[in-house]
């Protein structure tokens, strides 16, 4: 493995990407890989640790390059999150001829407050000021227990990202109202008994790919906490309150079979 960090500038502003990326060896040959970008959660007021190299080594081990990006936290607002991960997105792209990924290929992963974040950038009209200049459109994405918007959501979320009284003009930002017609596919899941961000969350934003006619996957699960991350030992150790839910486990094994459909 070749792991290295790398800072992401985006205009004024910065964050920091991880990079899991495979060395190649005579005895495990490929033609191309598949990258993923984690965008780990924390209510855009910091990067949960547990929901970014633990989901970068898990997908690494499935083959693809993985990357996770930190990036800027309340009191930063919008839009420094999304060029900060769109700029992460094109770096990958740039990155391809240098470790075989497939720029065709190129995933985005992001959990609770870092899904908002991952459904942004696939919603995003390539035209946006903030990130026009990127090639960052992921051309699929995973989105665990995100914020979504409208009622209920969870609040803190975007007043860290957007600040109080909100903006005008970042009524797109409540997802379920933005999906355009060239998103990406969505592999989307969630616990039903999700106490921070509700369900329906989910089950908003996959109902707007459904009135698009666009391709998704969605899962919602009968019981689990917020956070669950992998949803296993690696994670629950650290958060006792989630423990182990090999159900919801499964999610990863659905979502990389969704993603190799692509």
């Amino acid at each position: 493995m070749r792991y290295s960090e790398l800072i992401v500038s985006a205009e004024k502003e910065e964050g920091k990407l991880y990079c899991y990326e495979h060395t190649e060896s005579p005895e495990m040959p490929v033609s191309s890989r598949r990258a993923m970008l984690v965008i780990p959660g924390g209510a855009y007021a910091m990067c949960s640790d547990r929901e970014g190299e633990p989901i970068a080594v898990e997908f690494f081990n499935r083959g693809y390059n993985a990357y996770v990006i930190q990036y800027p936290c309340a009191p930063k607002r919008f839009p420094a999150q999304l060029a900060v991960a769109a700029a992460a997105m094109d770096t990958i792209r740039k990155r391809a001829s240098l470790c075989k990924t497939d720029p065709k290929k190129v995933f985005a992963v992001g959990f609770s407050a870092g899904g908002h974040l991952c459904g942004t950038i696939a919603n995003c009209p390539p035209d946006f000021y903030a990130v026009k200049q990127y090639d960052f459109k992921p051309n699929g994405v995973v989105l665990a227990y995100p914020v979504i918007g409208g009622t209920p959501t969870h609040g803190g979320s975007f007043d860290n990202l957007l600040g109080t009284p909100r903006p005008e003009g970042t009524e797109w930002l409540d997802l379920h109202t933005s999906v355009r017609p060239d998103n990406p596919p969505a592999f989307i899941w969630a616990t039903a008994d999700d106490g921070a961000v509700p369900a329906c969350n989910s089950l908003k934003y996959a109902m707007a790919y459904a009135d698009a006619g666009l391709t998704y996957e969605l899962h919602i699960y009968e019981s689990g906490p917020h956070g669950l991350s992998l949803a296993d030992d690696r994670v629950s150790q650290f958060n006792p309150q989630a423990g182990n839910n090999p159900v919801v486990a499964q999610w990863v094994t659905l979502a990389d079979k969704f993603l190799r459909k692509i």
